[in-house]
């Protein structure tokens, strides 16, 4: 008889001692759960499909907007049938799944907006001052490096990148990235009535009352709303505009300054010219007998 207990209560003891090692080592090596990768979206409008590609038996879900923000599933696919072209599988927040172009993403980013003109940097030292800068209401995807205190962004279609000093000149605030995204979206509009009509929603809107874009919001409504002028003549729509006694906007030729508002008649257009990431024509231009240079990006005639 003994010697048939001390077997079975050696192997219960086995037997207790592994149920407990198991929930102990469950508990340990149990990993935290994971916060989701998101993606930003850097242009407009993204198709999202129901299959990877754009071959025909690939449906048609919807479009993903500029500035939108995606939750990425983990699942890639390359389509040799496409060119070679990588597509993220990528759920939107209102839960509908589908598949995007990669490149059209800022992978593992988040979205801010700058609310004050912000230099870029090539790379996180003040040392390397690039020359290309953040416009206030410009919405950009960004990342964090090592040094908490700078942010590596990227805009719209990728136009600008670099480093930014991560401080009072930008927000995280999902208003303040609305209103960025929403003026960016009404500025674009072609039709006089519906950017005032864009513009309108925005400054009517209580949710963004407090943003600190309000005041540019209602400046760009206000521009909407301006007379229009002859052919001949161009509206101030920047407040300190240079007026130079050349168009070069590099040369110490800054003859006098231009506000808001202020109305100019045109004496000539110049050349059309790529300044960072502006692409306008150059306006000679008279205001009470003071004549000069005023790029268009600032005015009226802004292309």
């Amino acid at each position: 008889m003994h010697r048939i207990l001390l077997p079975l209560a050696a192997l219960l003891l086995l037997v207790s001692a592994g149920c407990g090692d198991e929930s102990a080592s469950g508990t340990a090596s149990s990993p935290a759960a994971a916060q989701p990768q998101t993606a930003v979206a850097l242009w407009e409008p993204i198709g999202l499909r129901d299959k990877p590609g754009k071959g025909s038996d690939a449906k048609y879900l919807t479009g993903i907007n500029f500035g939108e923000v995606v939750t990425l599933t983990g699942q890639r696919h390359t389509d040799s049938a496409d060119g070679g072209k990588a597509y993220l599988q990528v759920t939107l927040a209102d839960g509908k799944t589908g598949w995007a172009q990669e490149n059209l993403f800022a992978a593992g980013a988040q979205r801010a907006v700058a609310l004050a003109e912000a230099d870029l940097f090539k790379r996180p030292e003040l040392t390397t001052l690039s020359g290309v800068k953040l416009a206030p209401g410009e919405v950009f995807a960004f990342t964090t490096g090592e040094q908490a205190d700078w942010l590596e962004v990227v805009t719209r279609e990728k136009k600008k990148k670099g480093w930014i000093r991560r401080d009072g000149s930008i927000s995280l605030e999902d208003a303040d990235v609305a209103i960025g995204i929403l003026l960016d979206r009404a500025l674009r509009e072609k039709d006089p009535k519906k950017r005032s009509d864009a513009l309108g929603l925005i400054t009517s809107n209580s949710a963004f009352a407090s943003s600190p874009l309000m005041a540019l919001a209602t400046e760009q409504a206000a521009a909407s709303n301006l007379p229009e002028l002859p052919a001949s003549q161009l509206y101030i729509l920047s407040d300190k505009v240079n007026v130079r006694s050349e168009p070069n906007a590099d040369a110490d030729n800054v003859v006098f300054q231009l506000k808001y508002g202020d109305i100019c008649n045109i004496v000539e257009q110049g050349a059309q010219e790529q300044i960072r990431d502006m692409n306008d024509y150059w306006y000679r231009i008279e205001k009470d007998g003071q004549e000069g240079w005023v790029y268009g990006f600032y005015t009226s005639k802004k292309l």
